[in-house]
């Protein structure tokens, strides 16, 4: 019968067979300094002892199996995924980087797997994806599954922490107000792309969430069970809710949406920034952001308004130089129109208490929204 037998911190199996009328002991690693979790391998070196021994098998070929079926837990968490009603875009996104994470550790148990194989795990997938944004995107997938595996006790412990990798800190791609002018100017004979467009740009919905959003005196709500489960409310004007419901009306799907948008962005000579880099039609939404904050100051609202969980995720609205929004962006009339939703008192009150925007930003945030209805 198969002995336990701890080297190094590390256990293995010991296991004897006569070779030329001789006694001779061997050990197969088990991969693992978790004491039950030996045993458990443990149990399955015995069974491959006894088949050696039947002539089954070869001596070679006595392995500590997996007892944790990567591709099975895999599949199910894909099943998971699809119930959820995550969109096809995220599970392809998921997809890419469990066939990476699964050819990695094939016939591998994940669960013997420890800190000290980190550096080897990364390194296999800078090799693949060298493009750290890319990398990181897949590595952050491979997290998540990590995370569902252990609360759903497909495995006892997560093997190994997964940290993001360095990049540049690139700001949040927009278009000046002069660029969405040019865009809704050139797509005036397409309505439902016009529609959406214009709705996207001053709401910041993001692509997907039209279809699940309604309108309610003078906001539209929308709830994203895909992302954080929250539901939020956007104050809108007569002409978005003209181009709301014209958008509510299309059959055009976002797919189709977006290639069309990013289309006419090429032909604009739009698709590009000065910087090099490219823009979609998500950046839309970031459009938004960063013209409402730099129209309130008011990162707090600009959080409510996008639906963001954490303060950290807005932040990156508000890094830009003051200057440069002032080039691109014409607020001026809409802060007069602003105006008249502040009441008087509102106004004295402010006055006299000057309350500290730290600790009474969120009050704040809930008068500015609910001044809108």
């Amino acid at each position: 019968m198969a002995g336990l037998r701890k080297l190094r911190n590390k256990y293995y199996s010991r296991i004897w067979y006569k070779k030329n009328g001789k006694r001779k002991e061997k050990l197969i690693p088990l991969h693992t300094e978790d004491k039950e979790r030996a045993r458990e391998l443990n149990q399955e070196i015995d069974k491959q002892e006894k088949a050696f021994k039947q002539g089954v098998i070869s001596l070679d070929e006595i392995k500590a199996k997996p007892l944790t079926d990567l591709d099975k837990i895999i599949d199910e968490f894909f099943n998971y995924l699809q119930v959820s009603g995550k969109s096809e875009g995220t599970i392809s996104l998921y997809r890419l980087a469990l066939d990476t994470f699964s050819e990695i550790y094939k016939g591998v148990d994940i669960e013997i797997l420890g800190k000290q194989d980190y550096t080897e795990f990364l390194s296999k997938m800078k090799d693949r994806y060298p493009n750290n944004v890319t990398c990181n995107i897949r590595l952050r997938s491979i997290r998540a599954f990590l995370n569902w595996c252990l609360e759903h006790d497909k495995i006892k412990r997560i093997p190994f922490k997964i940290k993001q990798l360095p990049t540049k800190n690139k700001k949040p791609r927009y278009f000046s107000d002069q660029e969405i002018e040019t865009i809704l100017n050139n797509s005036e004979n397409d309505k439902d792309l016009y529609a959406r467009v214009y709705v996207h740009w001053k709401t910041g919905l993001r692509l997907r969430e039209l279809s699940d959003s309604y309108y309610e005196n003078g906001f539209i709500k929308t709830y994203e069970a895909k992302k954080n489960g929250l539901e939020r409310s956007i104050p809108i004007d007569k002409e978005t809710r003209e181009q709301y419901f014209i958008a509510k009306d299309s059959n055009l799907t976002p797919g189709h949406i977006s290639r069309k948008f990013t289309d006419l962005l090429k032909e604009l000579n739009l698709y590009e920034t000065k910087h090099g880099d490219t823009r979609h039609f998500h950046n839309l939404r970031h459009t938004f952001a960063v013209r409402e904050y730099f129209k309130t100051r008011d990162i707090y609202r600009v959080k409510v308004l996008l639906g963001h969980s954490e303060i950290t995720t807005t932040e990156k609205y508000a890094q830009f130089d003051l200057a440069e929004l002032n080039q691109d962006f014409n607020i001026s009339q809409e802060n007069q129109n602003n105006q008249r939703y502040v009441t008087p008192n509102n106004q004295k009150k402010g006055q006299r208490n000057q309350l500290s925007k730290s600790s009474n930003q969120k009050n704040i945030l809930d008068n500015k929204i609910y001044a809108y209805s």
